[in-house]
């Protein structure tokens, strides 16, 4: 028997093809959404969609909103897949027994969302993370250099998002750079590991992992938003994620960035405790839907296939053309462009297609605007950064 689901942040793709996959199964999908022009407001995947106020317009009408839509449309599970998930983890316990939230309390997700939180927590689970500190001021951050060693350091906000502030410095040049830096945001100075980056995603419950992948992107908008994906076959990175989410007691959707060194040691650098593109490759996999919408699962953790990719084919041509500087590179590129699922068109579903223009044409405004990229302009009005 289907199920009434509530997705918030019909924004991303990874909503969008998620809202498909549980209707084609017979679920009934809702959508919250606060940014006007967001790329699944047509789609027909939704038997409802609700614009609602922003999570940061210093008021509490986005919780008010959420509130109400549960109680009219008597849902059953509520999926976040952006930073709004900060916003309605206050709200679980109030809806407790009545709906399931897919995600945890405040406090752990605060922790999880901060770079150097994070990092603590995972050493206190005994696993390996690269060295951190947080800085606050010139001399922290030059001390948290000194402390760190090594001929590069890497420095990023604690609360931050698709590397857009990210920093990857010479040891010397950041000892340089420290009296630039601080202008009120608190630092998170990391070692920089060289290596091999694989991303994950997966869902657990109750410290329960019920579905893992690991993949890698080859192309990105920016430093880290991957516009690619490709599952890949990696069981230190599953350990790894499994003894966390154990260690934690874990309910939620939970993505790490890895590097793995030459000797094949990982190492998590940082934590998203909500969706991210990763969920690309678990979107047509009906165990995984089973999952999401409540049933329990036969056999944990699910997997997608090995050779599953995905991308977003409009942000290839935006973003992974341009960045193209060899043969290879080029060649790599048509092989994913020609071969991976594209995400955003479904001839069943066209409007999305036509809409991620527009959406686009409206976050470049808002950038220019708000002297920030479409990326950062994409979720100012439900960051979260910090209590």
């Amino acid at each position: 028997m289907g199920k009434t689901i509530l997705l918030t942040g019909a924004r991303a793709p990874v909503t969008l093809d998620l809202a498909r996959a549980l209707k084609r199964t017979g679920h009934r999908v809702i959508a919250a959404e606060s940014l006007s022009h967001a790329l699944s407001r047509r789609s027909n995947a939704f038997d409802a969609f609700y614009q609602v106020p922003a999570p940061n317009d210093g008021s509490d009408g986005f919780r008010k909103a959420i509130a109400g839509i549960l109680e009219q449309e008597k849902v059953d599970v509520v999926v976040p897949t952006c930073e709004e998930v900060f916003h309605l983890a206050p709200m679980k316990r109030q809806f407790n027994g009545k709906t399931f939230f897919w995600l945890d309390d405040p406090q752990i997700l605060g922790r999880l969302h901060s770079k150097v939180e994070f990092n603590t927590l995972a050493l206190t689970s005994g696993l390996a993370v690269p060295f951190t500190f947080r800085a606050r001021t010139v001399d922290e951050i030059r001390a948290a250099i000194e402390g760190i060693g090594g001929e590069k350091v890497v420095l990023k906000p604690e609360f931050s998002r698709f590397a857009t502030r990210t920093l990857i410095l010479d040891r010397e040049e950041a000892l340089k750079s420290a009296d630039q830096l601080v202008n009120g945001t608190v630092w998170c100075v990391q070692e920089f590991l060289p290596g091999k980056e694989y991303c994950s995603y997966s869902l657990a419950r109750e410290g329960r992992l019920l579905a893992h992948l690991t993949y890698s992107h080859e192309f990105k908008a920016g430093q880290g938003a991957g516009i690619c994906f490709e599952s890949v076959s990696h069981p230190g990175i599953q350990s790894w994620v499994g003894q966390f989410v154990e260690a934690t007691g874990f309910t939620g959707q939970i993505a790490f960035d890895f590097i793995e060194d030459d000797s094949g040691t990982v190492r998590a650098l940082e934590c998203n405790p909500r969706a991210t593109s990763g969920l690309h490759l678990f979107a047509r996999n009906p165990g995984f839907i089973e999952i999401l919408s409540g049933n329990p699962p036969l056999q944990v953790p699910l997997a997608p296939p090995a050779s599953e990719a995905a991308q977003l084919r409009l942000a290839m041509l935006v973003y992974g053309l341009p960045s193209i500087r060899s043969w290879h590179r080029l060649c790599l590129w048509f092989s994913i462009f020609l071969g991976a699922r594209e995400v955003v068109f479904d001839s069943r579903d066209p409007l999305p297609f036509f809409d991620q223009f527009v959406s686009f044409y409206h976050l470049v405004r808002a950038g220019i605007r708000e002297e920030v990229t479409p990326l950062e302009a994409s979720t100012r009005d439900i960051e979260w950064n910090g209590p």
